[in-house]
């Protein structure tokens, strides 16, 4: 944007621009510091890039709400809920195996509660906020406009079906996810090592009330960087399921 002051012309803030210029850059460092992990785990030495995943998770966290344009009170409530009701959850499924199934975490993911890494509670705000992104960006694409100006959902898909759709979008994350994330030593399930079914269920009704959530207090859901990371950690996960079997 430009104005004339005393014949001079001044160029204003551009808000939009601003925007842009921090979903680039944001995009720019979650690609590098994938890729070098990925090559690093891959042909270097698995265990100490391993190491760093806490600090690639804190970043991605600070990154997705650097980039979020409606930082409003309602936003900073959705991640301290995503972040207890991830964290409880989790204590329940580490110490009682009624939710996932038996599970334990390792000692990689860095400092916890109960057994169960601080990081992981940020893990679900992150995943529901880039599920609930990817979302609004198919929905955005197709040929009747699927999203509104305000980067909330149109009203012709209704609210259950938005929830519906961007729980099943984590559950497919979380399935893209697991045995990436046994590799590395996240967590290992107990008994045969298989990842129970029970694991998917759960996920999938804590996404759904987490995102219920989402919805009702109507959190922008058109933040471009959520979207990118969504696309970068599932492609990052699923070359760590090719590369280290």
């Amino acid at each position: 944007m430009y104005g004339m002051i005393g014949g001079i012309t001044i160029r204003s803030f551009n808000p939009q621009g601003f925007t842009h210029h921090k979903v680039a850059l944001a995009t720019g460092i979650a690609i590098l510091v994938h890729v070098v992990g990925l090559a690093g785990m891959v042909w270097i030495d698995r265990d100490w890039f391993s190491a760093f995943t806490p600090v690639n998770m804190l970043l991605m966290s600070a990154l997705l709400i650097w980039t979020q344009e409606d930082k409003s009170p309602r936003f900073y409530r959705f991640i301290a809920i995503a972040f207890v009701v991830g964290m409880m959850a989790e204590i329940i499924g580490v110490n009682t195996g009624l939710l996932f199934g038996g599970y334990s975490y390792g000692e990689i993911l860095g400092f916890g509660i109960a057994g169960v890494p601080l990081v992981i509670g940020m893990n679900w705000f992150v995943v529901m906020i880039a599920a609930a992104s990817f979302l609004h960006r198919l929905l955005k694409r197709l040929p009747v406009h699927g999203v509104s100006q305000t980067g909330f959902p149109a009203s012709y898909l209704s609210p259950i079906s938005f929830v519906t759709l961007t729980s099943l979008l984590a559950v497919l994350f979380d399935w893209i996810m697991e045995p990436a994330a046994v590799t590395l030593g996240f967590w290992k399930w107990h008994g045969d090592g298989n990842i129970p079914l029970l694991n998917y269920i759960s996920w999938f009704f804590i996404s759904f009330f987490l995102v219920s959530i989402l919805r009702r207090f109507q959190v922008r859901t058109d933040n471009t960087f959520a979207f990118h990371l969504f696309l970068i950690q599932g492609a990052f996960f699923l070359l760590i399921r090719i590369f280290l079997k």
